[in-house]
């Protein structure tokens, strides 16, 4: 958040400046997060919401947010554009609100707040103890996907991206240690992805973002680096790569969805067309789930190259 309100440019010249803002920033979500917690879930959702929508189309995100969906909906109106992007910023105060009432509203035993919804009948959840590769993307209340996951007596170890603020980072990792699984940060994952696979704990990715070392796979009809490990460890453990699906339904009430497991098209391909194959199938999946639900949609940061016409990643020039 210090570099939305500042700018990259002020806080590399002014590092006392970002880390004055960075411990301001911490203490008023942390002082936001008392006040939810003494609020029912519903309320902090809502007021989340309203601070979020107020606040947020005046940060410096708001201009990826609408490169981003000037890309995935060209044929959005201006109007249109900004009506989303304000409903893109309440569904983030949403996300923030509803933190410290992840635990009530995952509690798989009270029905009010979480619907699940099972495809087919999926191996992972009959206690055979074959892990799956979870994967799922920055839609709804993504939390919600792992907690379900786990509360359900899955064994999981989900991947995050640290926070640039050190302070923030603790306070969401204060918030996650509640819900039941693992999260280990994705710079030191690998190694430990594939020990926990091969002891049979489940992973959990989200890969709808950009990764720099990802392969070029259509997104909305362009190619985003992206990530293809979720078809590697499946094809490797020879498990389940299931998506999961986070909508919300009212206020703080979510519908959790397992989708049937993603596979390649063709088993007989060689191993890095399979891996390719699946790739696309689940940037296909998440582009259907996007174009249903745009505003649930968090695309905060760079998806595409600032020229998304343009052909090899090579070609690209320095990312945001």
């Amino acid at each position: 958040m210090a570099k939305l309100l500042l700018g990259d440019k002020h806080t590399q010249h002014a590092p006392w400046m970002l880390s004055l803002l960075w411990r301001v920033e911490a203490s008023l979500v942390h002082l936001l997060s008392i006040a939810c917690r003494l609020m029912s879930p519903d309320t902090a959702s809502r007021l989340g919401a309203r601070l979020a929508r107020r606040v947020g189309p005046g940060l410096d995100k708001t201009r990826l947010i609408r490169r981003n969906l000037k890309i995935a909906f060209p044929e959005l109106s201006a109007d249109e554009t900004d009506e989303l992007v304000r409903n893109i910023w309440s569904n983030l105060g949403s996300i923030v609100a509803e933190y410290p009432h992840l635990r009530t509203i995952c509690d798989t035993r009270a029905e009010e707040r979480l619907e699940i919804v099972m495809q087919e009948p999926l191996e992972v959840f009959k206690q055979t103890g074959k892990p799956a590769v979870f994967v799922t993307a920055h839609l709804g209340n993504w939390e919600i996907g792992a907690a379900t996951i786990a509360h359900l007596g899955v064994p999981l170890t989900v991947v995050y991206t640290a926070l640039q603020n050190p302070h923030m980072d603790r306070l969401l990792a204060e918030a996650r240690d509640a819900l039941g699984f693992r999260a280990v940060e994705r710079e030191s994952a690998a190694r430990e992805l594939l020990r926990r696979l091969k002891h049979g704990t489940s992973v959990g990715l989200l890969v709808d973002q950009r990764v720099d070392s990802g392969e070029p796979t259509l997104f909305f009809g362009k190619e985003m680096l992206t990530a293809t490990t979720p078809a590697q460890l499946a094809l490797r453990f020879n498990c389940d790569l299931i998506p999961v699906q986070v909508q919300r339904l009212e206020g703080a009430r979510f519908r959790v969805t397992f989708h049937k497991p993603i596979t390649a098209d063709d088993p007989n391909a060689t191993p890095a067309e399979q891996i390719n194959n699946i790739t696309l199938n689940i940037n296909k999946l998440f582009e259907s789930w996007i174009r249903e639900r745009p505003h649930e949609w968090m695309c905060t940061k760079r998806r595409w190259p600032k020229d998304p016409n343009r052909g090899h990643p090579d070609d690209w020039g320095k990312w945001d």
